[in-house]
């Protein structure tokens, strides 16, 4: 099973990395997209790949850092990438939710990494807090199309709208819980969506106020087998199929 998104660079996994990575393989997890969100954290990402050849690094610069401060620091993420293996582009997007960075801001740090993934050819980890618009139309405007809207919360028409681009959609322990992100889970396209944990948040519904990991990508697994009906072993397949195909795994 592959883990499409999560950030096993976080604090939170410092003390018991290991075990945690023992627990997910135990669970079948066999590849991770570990997501840098500023450039700390995705160096980190490329050095426990080192460690780990299954953690598949992102690099990137989450659009709640410091505005002036993470568009500089585009061009050291840039070295990352002309040094060392990495499989995706982000975590970047726009997050009007909490809006610690000027929406301007936010907007530039986003084509800056769009850019980036065109040129050096890799899909992009899209976030989008009550931003999916914005983020959908300077996609459009900048013409790359190759990625996921990970954790995705939108309406059926947007996911449709993304699908219709050539876009993926990333689903985590939400589902579990949110009876509206079930609603539209049950009407996409099989080949268009991908499972992720977000750890160490977004916890499934089983493990609310506890700090997410990957093993528990299991349980979003069983909770789209029961919102589509559909065997977790088939899906798991399809489900990861989409994901090697996506990152080039």
């Amino acid at each position: 099973m592959i883990d499409t998104h999560c950030h096993l660079t976080d604090p939170q996994f410092q003390n018991d990395l290991t075990v945690v990575l023992e627990r997910a393989q135990n669970a079948g997890v066999t590849a991770v997209i570990n997501a840098g969100y500023d450039l700390a954290t995705s160096r980190a990402a490329v050095e426990q790949r080192r460690l780990h050849d299954w953690l598949l690094p992102a690099v990137g610069i989450h659009p709640n850092e410091a505005a002036g401060a993470a568009i500089k620091e585009m061009a050291r993420i840039e070295e990352t990438l002309q040094k060392d293996k990495v499989y995706a582009i982000g975590e970047t997007g726009l997050d009007y939710y909490r809006d610690f960075l000027p929406r301007d801001a936010q907007r530039e740090l986003f084509v800056h990494h769009i850019r980036l993934a065109r040129k050096y050819g890799l899909p992009l980890l899209i976030h989008t807090r009550n931003s999916i618009d914005d983020a959908v139309e300077i996609i459009q405007k900048e013409g790359y199309y190759k990625g996921v809207f990970h954790c995705f919360s939108g309406t059926q028409e947007q996911a449709r709208r993304i699908i219709n681009l050539g876009f993926y959609l990333g689903f985590g322990g939400v589902l579990t819980i949110s009876k509206k992100i079930r609603q539209v889970f049950r009407v996409l396209p099989f080949e268009r969506i991908v499972l992720e944990t977000d750890a160490p948040f977004l916890p499934p519904q089983g493990h609310r106020g506890q700090r997410n990991e990957p093993a528990y990508i299991r349980e979003t697994l069983r909770a789209a087998s029961q919102v589509l009906s559909k065997p977790p072993e088939a899906l798991e397949k399809i489900f990861d199929r989409n994901a090697s195909q996506l990152f080039a795994i």
